[in-house]
């Protein structure tokens, strides 16, 4: 269970004694790996202090550490379980910035929507001329005006409550864009309906429909009519949705948060592909698939869907690598059989290190290696998949 945060204790977080205490920390760690025993040691050389501070201090240190490897956040920067779990990325920030920074020829005033504890807000502020940032939890908004002030952001005002009660007090007229990251959970449950996050997609349309617009939603989610998508990328997987209006960008296009570089859809269909003997299988990129637009760049890359409704396809010749798929040589297709799968196994030398995809098929890649012997020397790659009513099995090797 995460630990609740109350605002007391925010207040001696964000203060000198925390960060002498934090440093004492750091070298019981070096000692002890058992949380408990360094709980113990900083309660015992802090007897003054109420347990529920030092308690408090044990958890956000440990948060702090797992915000360090994933946020551009300063070192002293708060947070929460939850806030850092929805919490963009160091790269994924910057990039958010980036786009709204590049509309403008000069610093703009950007308007936030939903701050948290201001994983954007920071990245943002250092493009902006102005950064208003709005957070409804009385939490997170602490949190907020800390973080910002510990990464020296003077250009920030951070307003406390709603977006729906606090934007018709706004001046929305002086405002250049606006950046949003609406709450996606409560209570443990993630919503995917966009209007039951928290502000509702809806509210959005209040704005001018020449304002640039950029809002974050989650990658299970659908995106609805009147606004242009962008899917994102970062540490292999499709990280998340950003619907933007006004932004120079393609109507769907995917993003790579670490490169920058961009897969922008067709706008005619490339001609069909027909594959005679497949000699190559790829497998597309989470962000790709969440375009809609798999077909598409299937046949970009010459290859042939071997299911429309699966991210697998092949091709005679080797596709070109690309940050955008998995390309893999095929050494034997079959239909799928159970005892056959561990005869293709066995005659191909495939040893522990070989990995098990699948998609379109009912079982987890768990339970399959459960039943498997992988007694050989040689590394595969043993892909399950269907292809309308059948599965196969597709035994490959990286290149």
């Amino acid at each position: 269970m995460s630990y609740r945060f109350n605002r007391a204790q925010i207040r001696f977080l964000s203060s000198d004694q925390a960060a002498d205490i934090h440093r004492e920390y750091r070298e019981q760690a070096e000692k002890y790996a058992d949380s408990l025993r360094i709980q113990t040691a900083l309660r015992a050389q802090y007897s003054d202090l109420p347990s529920d501070i030092i308690a408090a201090c044990m958890a956000q240190f440990a948060l702090q550490w797992r915000g360090a490897a994933k946020c551009n956040l300063p070192d002293n920067a708060l947070y929460t379980e939850a806030a850092l779990e929805m919490a963009s990325s160091a790269a994924t920030a910057a990039l958010h910035a980036a786009l709204l920074g590049n509309v403008f020829p000069h610093p703009p005033r950007i308007l936030e929507i939903a701050a948290g504890i201001g994983s954007d807000s920071v990245a943002l502020a250092r493009n902006a001329g102005t950064l208003v940032c709005i957070e409804a939890d009385p939490v997170h908004t602490l949190m907020l005006r800390h973080n910002l002030a510990a990464a020296h952001a003077p250009n920030t005002c951070v307003l406390r409550g709603k977006a729906e009660d606090v934007l018709p007090a706004l001046r929305l007229e002086g405002i250049d864009a606006v950046f949003a990251d609406p709450a996606r959970r409560n209570a443990g449950r993630r919503y995917v309906n966009v209007e039951q996050y928290a502000p509702p997609l809806s509210i959005f349309d209040a704005f001018s429909p020449d304002l640039p617009l950029l809002v974050k939603i989650g990658p299970a989610a659908t995106a609805p009519e009147g606004w242009q998508v962008a899917t994102v990328a970062a540490d292999g997987e499709c990280k998340e949705i950003l619907l933007h209006r006004n932004l120079g960008l393609p109507a769907i296009c995917a993003l790579d948060a670490e490169s920058g570089e961009r897969w922008t859809a067709p706008t005619s269909p490339p001609l069909p592909v027909s594959v005679g003997n497949p000699v190559w299988l790829i497998e597309a990129h989470g962000a790709i698939i969440r375009t809609g637009q798999l077909a598409s760049y299937f046949r970009e890359q010459h290859c042939e869907a071997i299911d429309p409704h699966i991210a697998y396809a092949w091709s005679e010749t080797r596709p070109e690598d690309s940050r955008w798929h998995q390309c893999f040589h095929i050494l034997r297709i079959e239909p799928y059989n159970r005892k056959g799968l561990q005869r293709g196994i066995d005659a191909l030398d495939f040893g522990p290190g070989s990995e098990i995809k699948k998609r379109g098929f009912p079982e987890t890649t768990d339970s399959i290696r459960a039943r498997l012997h992988f007694r050989g020397r040689r590394n595969g790659v043993v892909i399950l998949t269907r292809q309308a009513d059948a599965h196969l099995m597709i035994f490959a090797k990286r290149p």
